[in-house]
């Protein structure tokens, strides 16, 4: 499946660069999760070009923005046209991603961001082609493989400034072999930043809810299979775990560490010799202030990166979601719906 998954990306970004297809075209003719993919490493390339253009042609990131403005009045046509029910899903998870690439470049403009190494651009989720067709995701000094896992067609999150803040404190602790523990009130996005991060970057994530019924063997079993397949876990509502319990976690997630950190392939786990899979990762969400609630134990906070998540931009979630739908004048309709749910509220 990943040889397959990594292969067909390659051949559909070679594809689109070869430019004998319109890119409306060019959706209609390659899989939902080699558009995701190859638009991304476009993106990247093209910014990065633009960028490097800006000291021969000042406006060159301008122009760039033209492009994209342009690109989206096509997807927004296309989505209104006659389309199969798995094709929209496409086009609407695209523009969700591509509408933010476009805010992306508008603020670089703002700013006159002229150099690769500016942070605005850095703190971006960045994705490259690499020589033996995999993909890399980089982001500020985190570098992180693609992890080909077959998603197929599937929504995408309305990116949010909160979500970018989220998504680098994850790439980061992931970096440094750590998880991260987004904390907030509940419908903050807390759960679906992790997941839609994993659709991202291509890895398999498994929501695992959390409640004072688990046992230290439950988590044992769920932590080797992470470990030997290479996925993420997300474990909701983490503090309601009994503090017992908590303690025994936090050994067991702190031998993985030191395995991955000296990288230990198989490495003993519970008395067991298993083989591990370097796209592991376990992250941690919590409601605060919550009746029969635990204090996480020292040793365990220190393996998790914290990341506070607060009210998200209703108004913007709403605009991007109207726009993707093929409503050209989501930006009014997006403060009206706004206003009608608050009233609602």
């Amino acid at each position: 499946m990943f040889e397959v998954i990594k292969k067909i990306i390659s051949v559909g970004f070679k594809d689109y660069q070869m430019g004998n297809q319109k890119k409306t075209e060019w959706i209609r003719t390659h899989k939902s999760q080699v558009v995701a993919v190859a638009s991304q490493i476009i993106w990247t390339y093209s910014t990065e070009e633009a960028i490097r253009d800006l000291t021969n042609n000042p406006e060159a990131m301008t122009t760039h923005l033209e492009g994209i403005i342009k690109q989206l009045q096509d997807l927004t046509a296309m989505v209104r046209s006659d389309l199969s029910s798995i094709l929209r899903k496409v086009v609407i998870s695209l523009m969700t991603t591509e509408v933010h690439n476009r805010d992306i470049i508008q603020q670089l403009v703002n700013i006159e961001c002229d150099s690769l190494n500016d942070f605005q651009w850095l703190q971006q989720l960045r994705y490259y082609a690499m020589e033996d067709d995999s993909t890399t995701v980089r982001q500020v000094t985190s570098t992180l493989g693609y992890g080909n896992e077959y998603l197929g067609a599937t929504s995408r999150l309305v990116i949010t400034p909160l979500t970018d803040r989220c998504w680098i404190t994850i790439t980061s602790a992931l970096a440094n072999k750590l998880g991260a523990s987004p904390a907030g009130p509940a419908g903050t996005g807390k759960t679906e930043s992790t997941k839609d991060l994993a659709k991202g970057l291509g890895r398999l994530c498994i929501v695992f809810n959390c409640s004072d019924q688990i046992t230290a063997m439950m988590m044992n079993k769920l932590f080797k299979g992470l470990a030997q397949q290479g996925a993420w876990s997300c474990l909701d509502e983490f503090n309601r775990i009994d503090i017992e319990v908590l303690s025994v976690i936090a050994q067991q997630l702190l031998i993985i560490r030191m395995a991955l950190l000296q990288n230990q392939n198989p490495f003993e786990f519970e008395g067991e010799m298993i083989p591990m899979k370097p796209n592991y990762g376990v992250f941690i969400t919590m409601n605060p202030g919550y009746a029969g609630r635990t204090e996480l134990p020292d040793n365990l906070k220190s393996l998790f990166r914290p990341v506070s998540m607060m009210i998200p931009d209703y108004a913007m979630i709403a605009e991007i979601m109207l726009f993707a739908e093929g409503f050209e004048n989501a930006s009014v309709l997006s403060k009206k719906m706004v206003q009608l749910y608050k009233l609602s509220s």
